[in-house]
């Protein structure tokens, strides 16, 4: 088990890492999620996410969720960036305007078909656990 750090906004990734630093919450190899696009939370924007991107410790792992019509836009920008990427229907229902996706599936798809655009490898589970640092077994 690993925690993983969910950001909405630029505080709340001062916080964890305060935290980190007092050692009050986990340390080690680290993962963030930035959340951006929630209403009333960071705005999902490519300076938003640079900014987060920049604050975490050297080697943490990252991954971007956009939510809404935010998915795919900052999906494009984390994959360029070098981070990772969540999709799913808890925060996007749309392949794109209009068009409601049939399942999480075609949301995953339009992300690696995404990425191969970008040149950018898709990991299989294996790799994937080694990336963010898991136990092999798990």
């Amino acid at each position: 088990i690993k925690p993983e750090y969910e950001c909405f906004e630029m505080g709340h990734l001062d916080s964890i890492l305060h935290l980190i630093k007092r050692g009050e919450a986990p340390a080690g190899q680290l993962h963030f999620n930035f959340v951006l696009g929630v209403l009333g939370c960071a705005t999902a924007n490519i300076n938003n996410l640079v900014w987060m991107v920049n604050a975490i410790p050297q080697g943490s792992t990252w991954c971007i969720t956009g939510v809404g019509r935010h998915e795919f836009p900052m999906a494009a920008h984390a994959i360029a960036m070098g981070g990772h990427v969540r999709v799913g229907f808890e925060d996007n229902l749309y392949l794109e305007r209009g068009v409601l996706a049939k399942s999480n599936g075609e949301l995953v798809a339009k992300v690696v078909r995404l990425a191969k655009e970008l040149g950018r490898p898709i990991a299989n589970p294996a790799e994937a656990r080694e990336i963010l640092g898991l136990n092999p077994k798990n």
